[in-house]
């Protein structure tokens, strides 16, 4: 039977794309798909198959993140997401209410849109994880509390957010939230794109949640890239597309590996790599590369250590050496070091010297024979085509 199945997800390239491969597999099953997204996204999801629902984002489309915030940020934050939250719902509302999805599957970061409107409807829902999860044992939040300023609990954007989503979900004539439904609930189907080799204390989670591990976009979508002919292994660089702007980084990693017996290809977004200076002959230096075309033969990655870049770096059996850039980041870069899947160094340790020892010891064999045994793994896992078999048979149970 074909399903109409709602998407939404957190405007982010982290959250969207694990999930564009789950729609593509979905569309292509028959089933109906709407996605409710900010409007960069929307080319992508149509690409997926689905229909684009788009709402106007309060989340910046084009910016590079500062590694630090303030307490006033952090506590800014919540309200932040809630209003996104907000628009996401007012749009999906707009668009859906006379064409009701059979199933929503909401994004970890979109819980308060999602399950306002299903509560509403009487709708099941799911839920996208594309960060690690969290119960009574295992908890982010928790673990990164005492990396972050304190915050003030009577702070007025604290006080402002939880009025505020009280009175979002009275206008969807639901009840005031219970303390849970302010961190995110568990629902009967949590996807997590999470090798369960990675996820902290994984045996606690109970079978509502599966762990499918990355969830890939279409290669065929972000291009191809073939190394040269010389035979030089090639070492991939790359922050993401929030921490980016990183002029200083780049020319340590300039320094580090210039004349090396490395290609290497750097990826440098919100900074002009003419910007940096000469550029040594062995590197290749875009705003942006098909990363998963060279993780295919990339020999060790240097990544802001992002869950997606990692979880590539495993299902294509490379090494990583995780720079976080951020404190939520770092956690996967020690988690990366606790697993021996790759070197970490600190953001504030970084030097030429200290790249290139890391670059050297990620290379090494017993490195590399943890890293293809759990990129065996995560592959194993199933990634978007077990998603699509997951929602398929939650369908079928609700």
């Amino acid at each position: 039977m074909n399903h109409h199945i709602a998407f939404l997800g957190a405007p982010y390239q982290g959250h969207v794309n694990p999930t564009l491969s789950v729609v593509a597999g979905l569309t292509g099953r028959g089933h109906r798909v709407s996605y409710v997204t900010a409007p960069q996204f929307a080319e992508q999801v149509a690409a997926a198959g689905a229909e684009p629902v788009t709402y106007t984002s309060v989340w910046p489309a084009d910016r590079s993140v500062r590694a630090d915030l303030t307490a006033d940020e952090l506590a800014g934050g919540p309200l932040q997401l809630l209003r996104e939250n907000i628009a996401a719902a007012t749009a999906a509302e707009s668009a859906l209410a006379a064409d009701r999805p059979d199933l929503v599957v909401y994004d970890t970061l979109m819980n308060f849109a999602g399950r306002a409107l299903t509560e509403k409807w009487g709708l099941p829902a799911a839920q996208s994880v594309p960060v690690l999860a969290s119960n009574e044992h295992f908890s982010m939040l928790q673990a990164l509390a005492g990396d972050f300023p304190p915050l003030d609990p009577q702070h007025p954007a604290l006080a402002e957010f939880g009025a505020k989503l009280v009175e979002f979900r009275a206008g969807h004539g639901l009840p005031a939230p219970e303390a849970a439904d302010f961190l995110g609930v568990a629902e009967d189907l949590n996807l997590v794109f999470v090798s369960e080799d990675f996820q902290p204390a994984a045996d606690t989670f109970d079978s509502r949640y599966v762990f499918v591990g990355p969830g890939l976009a279409d290669p065929a979508a972000q291009g191809p890239w073939a190394p040269p002919g010389n035979g030089d292994p090639v070492l991939l660089i790359a922050l993401g597309t929030l921490f980016n702007e990183r002029p200083d980084f780049y020319r340590a990693c300039l320094d580090a590996f210039a004349g090396q017996p490395w290609h290497v290809v750097m990826a440098t977004g919100h900074t002009d790599p003419a910007d940096l200076g000469p550029l040594p002959p062995n590197f290749e230096v875009h705003r942006h590369v098909p990363q998963l075309a060279v993780l295919e033969h990339a020999q060790v990655f240097l990544t802001h250590a992002g869950l997606r870049s990692t979880m590539e770096a495993l299902y294509f059996d490379t090494p990583t050496v995780a720079v976080a850039q951020s404190v939520e980041l770092d956690f996967n870069a020690r988690r990366t070091q606790e697993l021996g899947l790759g070197v970490r160094i600190a953001r504030d340790e970084v030097t030429p010297e200290a790249l290139r020892a890391a670059v050297r010891a990620a290379g090494d064999p017993e490195i590399r024979q943890r890293v293809a045994a759990a990129g065996e793994r995560a592959r194993a896992a199933g990634g978007s085509a077990r998603a699509a078999d997951e929602i398929e048979a939650f369908l079928e149970r609700v």
